[in-house]
């Protein structure tokens, strides 16, 4: 962790802190939104281990980071829905999330609500996962990775593109359409191929021109095969990382 601990004034640097199943990195950015410093822990966070375990593995790691001022906690759940943001006024919002997705007795549901989009993203992450970050930042809401990417990612909103979250053998897909939201969803791919053909079907399936509409890619590194892939069929491709 030294080139993260030894920056100084780090009063001047956010840090995001982004968990999945295999781990969670630590990104710390400047004032303008560049990444400065990177580094990533593996480690099962999602199954076997307690509350307790979590805890400290997560305050061992960041024990010299807590001096931030804005901290980001960022989870990667592949158990989310969408919804209206009006709905949040009808019932329990984990009854949205069994519409479409089965829910473990050791998950906890949370949402974010996306005012600008006027939508609220409805998720689940492990419950010992949640209880152990309520107890070291017990004042930072948790965000779902695709909330965060339609908050902090997405800023030209007049304009017809896919955005694709590159993750180990899952695509998060989210379209926009003259700046109307289109579709979120999530693809399951194993060769560059694979992803290739669900970005291709997006394309076809609502009518978007090739050579017209944007295609961004984010979160590609070490991922080289995947972008010269689709980039043979693709002329509009942005690699943003």
């Amino acid at each position: 962790m030294d080139e993260i601990s030894n920056l100084e004034q780090n009063n001047q640097y956010s840090l995001s802190i982004r968990f999945s199943s295999d781990g969670f990195s630590l990104c710390v950015y400047d004032i303008s939104g560049y990444q400065v410093s990177q580094k990533k822990m593996t480690v099962p966070l999602f199954f076997s281990l307690s509350k307790n375990e979590i805890q400290e593995i997560i305050a061992h790691d960041t024990s010299q980071l807590l001096i931030y001022d804005n901290i980001s906690l960022i989870c990667e759940s592949d158990t989310y829905t969408f919804i209206p943001s009006q709905f949040l006024e009808h019932g329990n919002v984990a009854d949205f999330l069994l519409l479409e997705h089965q829910i473990s007795p050791k998950d906890c549901v949370l949402n974010n609500e996306i005012s600008s989009w006027q939508i609220v993203n409805v998720f689940s992450i492990p419950q010992n996962l949640d209880a152990a970050l309520a107890t070291l930042y017990p004042s930072i809401k948790i965000e779902h990775h695709l909330s965060y990417m339609l908050t902090h990612h997405i800023t030209q909103r007049n304009e017809t593109a896919i955005y694709i979250w590159v993750r180990s053998k899952i695509m998060d897909v989210i379209v926009l359409i003259n700046g109307s939201l289109h579709l979120v969803n999530s693809f399951n791919y194993l060769t560059p191929e694979d992803f290739t053909y669900y970005t291709l079907n997006i394309f076809d399936q609502l009518a978007l021109n090739t050579d017209m509409c944007k295609v961004r890619l984010f979160n590609t590194r070490g991922s080289t095969e995947l972008q010269k892939m689709i980039q043979k069929y693709l002329k509009l491709v942005e690699v943003i990382n």
